[in-house]
């Protein structure tokens, strides 16, 4: 009975050092990402559980190998920003070196995933683009200019076309459509959201981001935009409602042919995108918290948009409805379990 006391110690400490590493690993968002590998392989027409489940995992590897050494790489930008004084590399919580072989190691797990379950030489090419693009980005992202985001955008796209690829080599015209539409929404949430969220401290610290490059910056906590910055934002967004306007008129899609409720429902979403990346380009203060708002409205009303698009091709309503509740159902569920509330992040 005596050792109780002691357990319930090692036992607590061990649920701390837990949260603290899925805080590091953005957990909360991880299930976004899968979601690349699972409309992938769907649109290919796997349909068998335990592929679709084991491609789940190795989205959430991915995921982890990216944030961390994202954050093992920035942890000096970080420490200059009020905001960010919680993040776990830049409160102590866990050693740089802990961290980098956190991330190596969920690098390896893809892997050794992939390789059981879906090995060919193209699987692991696409594989390998992915983790080796994204480990550029992490790495050198914030001192390439004018590449930098165009490079995750690629690792994201390869991640898709991996997801694809585990159910045929033989790739269709609509996936690489679809890989296109992903690698300039990727481009925008990255170089127009992810900049402005941290345009704060990057422009300070020497961070060279298309933000700062473009003369972005904070002052006096208002933000001052410069039109050649604008101009940028609204070409990527051009380029991925072209891309998503040649997916929609694809022969298995054909969105427009059947009835008025789902173009009605895709236009109601375009315009909730359209808003919010106008109330995005049009922030008078600096305000990180709606910044990660808007960010998150416009990425889930794409996300939205993109499965009523392939919706002929995933499986019916019941999958459909499955992949639309998943990424916002965790999201939430482990917002609360790490931060105690469903919807701030503290990242």
């Amino acid at each position: 009975m005596k050792l109780y006391p002691c357990f319930k110690v090692i036992a607590m400490s061990m649920k701390n050092k837990l949260l603290i590493y899925l805080r590091l690993s953005r957990f909360h968002s991880g299930a976004s990402e899968s979601l690349l590998l699972l409309v992938g392989a769907l649109i290919m027409g796997q349909r068998e559980i335990i592929p679709l489940v084991v491609l789940f995992f190795i989205g959430l590897l991915y995921h982890i190998c990216g944030f961390v050494l994202n954050d093992y790489a920035d942890i000096e930008v970080d420490k200059k920003s009020a905001d960010l004084t919680k993040k776990p590399l830049v409160s102590g919580a866990v050693p740089k070196e802990h961290a980098l072989i956190f991330a190596i190691s969920a690098g390896v797990g893809t892997y050794i995933l992939a390789l059981i379950f879906f090995f060919s030489i193209f699987t692991f090419f696409l594989l390998t683009m992915a983790i080796l693009l994204g480990g550029i980005y992490d790495f050198y992202g914030k001192k390439i200019l004018g590449v930098s985001d165009f490079i995750i955008a690629g690792s994201l796209a390869f991640i898709f076309l991996f997801g694809a690829s585990t159910s045929s080599m033989y790739l269709t015209t609509i996936v690489y459509l679809i890989g296109l539409a992903i690698f300039f929404g990727i481009v925008f949430a990255n170089a127009i959201e992810g900049g402005l969220k941290d345009v704060d401290h990057d422009y300070l610290s020497g961070a060279k981001t298309l933000a700062t490059a473009l003369g972005v910056k904070v002052r006096d906590g208002c933000i001052l935009y410069t039109n050649q910055f604008k101009a940028f934002a609204y070409w990527v967004v051009a380029m991925c409602f072209g891309f998503g306007l040649l997916i929609s008129f694809q022969p298995e899609i054909n969105l427009w042919r059947y009835d008025y409720l789902k173009p009605g429902v895709v236009i109601f979403f375009l315009v909730v995108i359209i808003l919010a990346i106008y109330k995005l380009l049009h922030l008078q203060l600096f305000d990180r918290k709606k910044i990660k708002r808007l960010y998150a409205v416009i990425n889930s009303a794409a996300g939205v948009v993109l499965l009523l698009m392939v919706y002929p091709l995933i499986g019916g309503l019941v999958i459909t409805l499955i992949l639309l509740v998943l990424p916002i159902t965790w999201y939430i569920v482990f917002n609360i379990i790490l931060y105690g509330k469903p919807l701030q992040p503290e990242v």
